[in-house]
């Protein structure tokens, strides 16, 4: 059986995991966004632990994720041990935000954390992918934060 964990907190980009720090700011720059540190709304970082248990003992899998917000770019990625994902952005104008435990999903896996449909830099193509926050006040924040966000990019 396995449990998983979550804690999120709202931090700075200079207090991010250096590696997750790395793939944001290499992001940013090789698309060219204009999502500078100064124009960062919010930045959080959330730790995901993964308990298995198993005949033998406990093991441990700890992944890292981050996300920031300027007005108009969402910008995120996830580190384990094992590897380092590449980030992932798109313009918070054209995202549509869904909290995973309003998803038929969560009743199969239990998490925490948002679904982000919308086209990113990096494609020209829709997509959906999940940003990983925990249920505690932090990870709540960032997500009425971001659409609050969203909802001032739509009406400008």
């Amino acid at each position: 059986m396995q449990t998983t964990s979550r804690a999120t907190r709202i931090c700075m980009l200079e207090d991010l995991n250096p590696g997750l720090k790395a793939v944001l700011k290499a992001h940013v720059a090789r698309y060219q966004l204009d999502a500078g540190e100064s124009d960062i709304i919010m930045c959080c970082e959330t730790t995901s632990i993964r308990q298995k248990n198993r005949w033998f003992g406990a093991t441990k899998d700890i992944t890292y994720s981050a996300a920031t917000m300027t007005p108009k770019w969402l910008v995120w990625t996830d580190h384990t041990a094992h590897r380092i994902a590449p980030a992932g952005s798109a313009q918070i104008k054209y995202i549509n935000v869904q909290d995973y435990e309003t998803t038929a999903m969560y009743i199969i896996a239990v998490g925490h954390g948002l679904n982000v449909t919308g086209r990113d830099a990096d494609r020209n193509k829709t997509g959906m992918t999940f940003i990983v926050l925990g249920p505690d006040p932090d990870g709540r924040k960032f997500h009425q934060v971001l659409d609050e966000a969203i909802k001032k990019a739509v009406s400008q």
